[in-house]
């Protein structure tokens, strides 16, 4: 994903003291191929997630150039090939379960589903129903490590941008820990290489402008005005999350303020993970406490493109949904986890960007916020 370099006058003393990143993980497997998509079959699903309690059910929906089918259309088991009967789908046992779908001499491409020992929760009421105009966040990528000695004067000047309300209110920090993979905040997800970093420490505003001055305060105040000041929000999030074991699910609603095509992603953040840090910058602190640590961003789109699942076109007043199902690591201290989730679009530029962002707690709720 491009992203806007913003260098400021006094950046290139920071950019040749910056630490570079190492130990770049493989892509993950991704499981054998699905069946070769072949003529103009397109599958998709009413919804993503059920309750596998043998009555909520998905129902199966078939395009065939442009139209929609139901007769002479076959949906397989893409696990087993074996043929389902009907065009919607039930079960008792929980899982992730692929399908695809036969048209006379064509074939889709494959659709994922999964089923889940609870209900799906139901969203917050909309405290506005006619209400368009919400409040707007910047996301703040912060791209860190404990291995990352300059890191530390980028940490210093965000917790000093941060201790001054009117620049809380206005941004959602999260830290990508990519540097070393021995830190035990490390992320295998390269959103670095996702957004082009390349030097640590690095912060990178709404998928978008990126920054690499760690000395100057004034130069991160100023990318934020920037970001914030890019757009107005387009779309509001609303969320309900319910953790039942170690299986987190988060249904999210988006609310257009005007007709345009959204993407929605969802980022698992942990805090008070200790880490001993290094330092070069002389500076003191307690720079060995790691907060709004990502533990996960589900979001991915390809290893380079972190933007999020499609909603498609949603008109203006009108919402889109989409359910995650997040797996826990019994590692991660549940009860210093939260979310932070987030919608983006193209702008103006013909690029993918973060339009609006929130903050939503592990096994609660976020209503619509108006302004």
């Amino acid at each position: 994903m491009k992203i806007l370099k913003y260098l400021l006058i006094f950046s290139a003393v920071a950019l040749t003291l910056g630490c570079s990143g190492n130990d770049p993980d493989p892509e993950p497997d991704p499981g054998p191929e699905p069946p070769k998509p072949s003529g103009d079959v397109e599958l998709s699903l009413d919804r993503s997630v059920i309750h596998a309690n043998g009555e909520d059910a998905a129902e199966f929906i078939v395009i065939v150039n442009g139209e929609q089918v139901t007769e002479g259309v076959t949906i397989y088991n893409a696990q087993t090939n074996e043929p389902l009967t009907g065009l919607t789908f039930t079960t008792t046992e929980t899982g992730t379960y692929s399908f695809w779908a036969s048209y006379e001499a064509s074939n889709s491409a494959r659709v994922t589903l999964t089923a889940i020992a609870f209900p799906v929760p139901e969203l917050p009421a909309d405290p506005n129903p006619d209400g368009r105009a919400f409040v707007r966040k910047v996301l703040l990528t912060q791209f860190t490590g404990t291995g990352c000695g300059w890191c530390p004067g980028m940490i210093t000047i965000m917790g000093q941008m941060l201790d001054e309300e009117d620049y809380a209110s206005k941004v959602e920090l999260a830290a990508a820990h990519n540097f070393n993979s021995d830190d035990p905040c490390y992320l295998s997800q390269r959103l670095d290489q996702a957004m082009g970093v390349s030097s640590f420490p690095y912060v990178v505003a709404d998928m978008y402008m990126g920054f690499n001055n760690y000395n100057s305060l004034i130069g991160l105040k100023r990318v934020v005005d920037d970001s914030y000041a890019r757009s107005e929000a387009l779309a509001g999030i609303c969320a309900k999350a319910e953790l039942n074991d170690n299986t987190l699910v988060v249904h999210v609603g988006v609310k257009a303020g005007e007709t345009r095509d959204f993407r929605v992603g969802a980022w698992l953040l942990e805090d008070g993970i200790y880490g001993k840090q290094s330092n070069y910058t002389g500076l003191q602190g307690d720079f060995d406490t790691h907060n709004n640590v990502i533990r996960m961003a589900d979001s991915k789109v390809s290893s380079i493109d972190y933007s999020g699942y499609a909603l498609g076109q949603i008109e203006a007043g009108k919402t889109g949904e989409h359910v995650f199902v997040i797996e826990m690591d019994e590692k991660w201290v549940k009860s210093a986890c939260r979310l932070l989730l987030f919608v983006t679009t193209d702008e103006t530029e013909q690029k993918l960007v973060v339009n609006n962002v929130v903050s939503c707690p592990l096994d609660g709720e976020v209503e619509y916020a108006y302004e």
